[in-house]
C-alpha cells in the first residue's frame, strides 16, 4: 500500500503543469502582505488566505481531476479489477495520495503567507486576540493569532482530503478530467462568491455549513457562525469521508465490468 501511495503522490505532484502552477502560487503568496503593525499584518494575513481560495481550488482540482482518466484510457481499470484486492487498494491509495498531495500544496501556500506575515510584523502579534484584528472585528473572539494559525492549518488539511475525495469520485464516474474541475470548482467557488455578496445582510454565516468554510475555518470565527451550523458542517464532512470512498470504489469497479 505504501508503494502505491508514493506512486500516486509522484504522479500527481511531478507533472510539469502542477510544478509550474505551484511555484507561481508560492511566489504570488509571497507578495500579498504589506509591512505594518502586528495587528494590521495578521488581519491582512487571514484576509489574503481566504482571498486566494479560488487559486487554492484551481491547483487542488488540477492535481486530482485526471486521476482515474489514465486508468480508463489505458484499460488499466480492467486489469486492476481482475487482481485480488487490487481495486480496493488502488482506490484507497488514490484517496490517501490525493489527500497528501493537495495538503502539501495547500499548506505550503498558507505557510508562505504565514512566514511573510511573521517577517512583515517583526515576529510580533502572535498573542493578539482575533477581536483586535479588523478582519475579525465583530467576532468578539479571544482566540489568539497563533491559535488560529494552528487551527487553520489543521482544517486546511482536513478540507484538502475532503475535496480530494470529492474530486476522485467525480473523476471515477465521469472518466473525464474536466468534470471534476468544473463541478469541484463550483462547490468551492459558489460559497466563496455568494458569501461575499451576502455578508452585508448578515446571511454569510449560513455558509458555515459548507465544506469550504470548514476548510477555511477562520471564516467561522469571523462571522460568528452558530455551533448548530458548525455541527451540520462537521456531519457533512464526516459523511463525505465515510460514503465518498465507497461510491468511488463502486464507480471504479462498475466501469471495469463494462
Amino acid at each position: 500500500m505504501g508503494i502505491l501511495i508514493k506512486s500516486e503522490i509522484r504522479k500527481m505532484l511531478l507533472k510539469p503543469s502542477i510544478i509550474i502552477t505551484w511555484i507561481v502560487l508560492l511566489l504570488f503568496s509571497k507578495i500579498l502582505i504589506r509591512p505594518d503593525t502586528g495587528a494590521e499584518v495578521w488581519a491582512d494575513v487571514f484576509s489574503k488566505i481566504y482571498g486566494i481560495v479560488p487559486l487554492i481550488g484551481l491547483i487542488t482540482f488540477m492535481i486530482i481531476s485526471a486521476t482515474y482518466t489514465l486508468e480508463y484510457s489505458s484499460n488499466m481499470n480492467e486489469l486492476i479489477n481482475t487482481t485480488q484486492n487490487g481495486k480496493k487498494k488502488v482506490v484507497m491509495a488514490k484517496w490517501i495520495g490525493a489527500g497528501i498531495s493537495t495538503s502539501i500544496v495547500n499548506v505550503s501556500i498558507v505557510f508562505i503567507i504565514y512566514i511573510d506575515g511573521l517577517i512583515k510584523s517583526n515576529f510580533s502579534g502572535l498573542d493578539l486576540p482575533l477581536k483586535e484584528l479588523w478582519y475579525f472585528g465583530n467576532s468578539g473572539s479571544n482566540i489568539t493569532v497563533l491559535q488560529m494559525m494552528i487551527i487553520l492549518i489543521i482544517t486546511v488539511i482536513i478540507g484538502s482530503f475532503f475535496f480530494s475525495e470529492l474530486g476522485l469520485y467525480l473523476s471515477a464516474i465521469s472518466k473525464s478530467a474536466s468534470i471534476p474541475f468544473i463541478f469541484g470548482g463550483l462547490l468551492m467557488g459558489v460559497p466563496y462568491i455568494l458569501s461575499g455578496i451576502l455578508s452585508q445582510g448578515g446571511y454569510a454565516k449560513y455558509f458555515g455549513v459548507t465544506p469550504l468554510w470548514g476548510m477555511m475555518s477562520s471564516e467561522l470565527i469571523r462571522y460568528k457562525v452558530p455551533m448548530a451550523l458548525i455541527i451540520v458542517q462537521i456531519l457533512i464532512v464526516v459523511a463525505g469521508f465515510v460514503f465518498l470512498p465507497r461510491v468511488t470504489y463502486k464507480a471504479f469497479i462498475k466501469e471495469g465490468k463494462r
